[in-house]
């Protein structure tokens, strides 16, 4: 066997699932579950990748939905949850604040709006979805072209972040300098 062997042991994700559940509270699995969530899923489901009871899940993602971490879908074919994105941005807003100073905010933020008005000259557009692609142009340059709309989309998306962050950033300081 090569030292950089490219496949993991046949045992290596349950060696890995076995040191999860052994170093982390159920709470906190079910938590990790939720948030990686891209769609709604059962509690089966949810239990099933937190290596927990179904009664486990069920009572923590109810605590989690009072607290609006998650979301719950009543469905013909039965009740799903799903993370809230709302409390994913803030979440990630706050953490921002957290780390950063109001001036690190405003100049990374400033930053950021540079950025965003370069690709809006670049393309002449508003926004990355209003930009069409060339239908002439070689699969090369629109995947070249799709990459830096991406990038694009991602500025935006930091921008909104940013402008979340010193909005709680400045709440945070003026109840602290109250």
């Amino acid at each position: 066997m090569d030292a950089f062997d490219p496949a993991p042991p046949d045992d290596a994700l349950t060696k890995e699932q076995e040191v999860w559940t052994e170093t982390t509270n159920t709470r906190t699995r079910i938590r990790t579950v939720v948030l990686g969530l891209r769609e709604p899923a059962t509690v089966a489901t949810i239990a099933d990748r937190a290596q927990c009871s179904a009664n486990a899940a069920r009572t923590h993602l109810e605590e989690f939905v009072t607290l609006g971490i998650v979301r719950k879908h009543e469905q013909s074919t039965g009740t799903r949850y799903a993370r809230n994105e709302a409390y994913v941005h803030w979440r990630r807003a706050n953490e921002l604040a957290v780390s950063h100073s109001l001036e690190e905010l405003l100049d990374e933020l400033a930053s950021l709006e540079t950025t965003h008005d370069q690709f809006q000259e670049q393309f002449n557009a508003a926004t990355p979805s209003d930009v069409d692609l060339p239908p002439e142009a070689t699969h090369a340059e629109i995947e070249a072209q799709q990459e830096t709309l991406s990038e694009w989309a991602t500025v935006r998306e930091e921008i909104d972040r940013h402008k979340e962050a010193i909005r709680i950033a400045r709440r945070t300081d003026d109840r602290l300098t109250a």
